[in-house]
């Protein structure tokens, strides 16, 4: 008997209508009947009888319907225990990103690596860029995709730029912040020390303490529905501006666009794993900004 064979028979069991099998398992109601015909030529019984409600297993047919459970149960164990086998096998890469670089780059970056090395499980960590960095030179990553620059000590390619953004419900005066509400959100110092040095070379003062801490980046898009609240932030290209805020460019005094790198970091190690070495090469050939 086929495997194919095995599976017509359990599913006439489950389902007892050939024009329903032949559609559970897209072959013709003909090519079915055919099928269950020739197996019980070979086998030498009647295994169904049909029956103006469908079709009925005889007693012979229950006992090869059992046999065809237990032959599906075990093909399925095995190709599931391979699976799992293959999965031991694969060797996994610790990979660190920032949340924004995850949300809006990290998979479309990933994805055509991980289907040229289907050996390769890759694991992704999300955090701070400041706690990223602090996981790599702990040992804890094996890269990382960050925002900012956390570079020292550490291997470090240019993946991407931000622009800074104020984010408002309605179109704003950017002069008119002073006297409107700040809305804080998780991010780190390197991030917030380009934003303050914009604040003070546009108002000559400090930058202003937040009246929220919305915590992760999308609250604090919520947040500004109040139309006398802003946020400072940093935004990529593709930011899918889903509750059609007001993006006003931050921008020096001279008209330059304030900006943030992201970087792809990995430590210095003369004894790298192959499939790390095969990451690093793969971003620099693909993904890392050409000078």
């Amino acid at each position: 008997m086929r495997d194919s064979d095995w599976k017509i028979i359990y599913e006439l069991h489950q389902h007892p209508s050939i024009t329903k099998v032949s559609g559970l398992l897209y072959k013709s109601q003909s090519a079915i009947t055919k099928r269950i015909q020739s197996i019980e030529e070979e086998l030498e019984c009647r295994i169904v009888e049909r029956t103006p409600q469908g079709v009925s297993f005889t007693r012979e047919g229950e006992f090869v319907y059992e046999m065809a459970e237990k032959h599906i149960r075990i093909q399925n164990e095995l190709k599931d225990g391979l699976r799992k086998l293959r999965e031991q096998n694969k060797e996994t890469i610790r990979i660190g990103s920032a949340y924004t670089y995850t949300k809006y780059s990290l998979y479309d970056v990933l994805n055509p690596f991980s289907e040229a090395h289907p050996e390769i499980s890759i694991r992704i960590i999300n955090k701070q860029s400041n706690l990223l960095y602090e996981m790599l030179m702990e040992g804890e990553l094996d890269a990382a995709f960050i925002r900012s620059d956390y570079t020292a000590q550490v291997y470090h390619e240019l993946v991407d730029h931000t622009a800074a953004y104020c984010v408002t419900r309605d179109p704003v005066d950017l002069l008119r912040l002073p006297d409107m509400e700040l809305v804080a959100y998780q991010t780190n110092q390197k991030t917030m020390g380009k934003i303050a040095d914009w604040w003070r070379e546009r108002f000559d003062t400090e930058l202003p303490e937040p009246s929220e801490d919305a915590g992760y980046i999308e609250f604090a898009f919520r947040s500004i529905s109040d139309g006398n609240k802003y946020l400072l932030c940093f935004l990529p290209d593709n930011f899918v501006n889903e509750y059609h805020l007001t993006l006003t460019p931050l921008l020096m005094k001279d008209g330059k666009p304030i900006t943030r790198d992201s970087w792809f970091i990995y430590k210095k190690e003369k004894n790298r794993r192959t499939a790390v070495d095969e990451l690093i090469r793969y971003v620099i050939k693909n993904v890392k900004i050409k000078s």
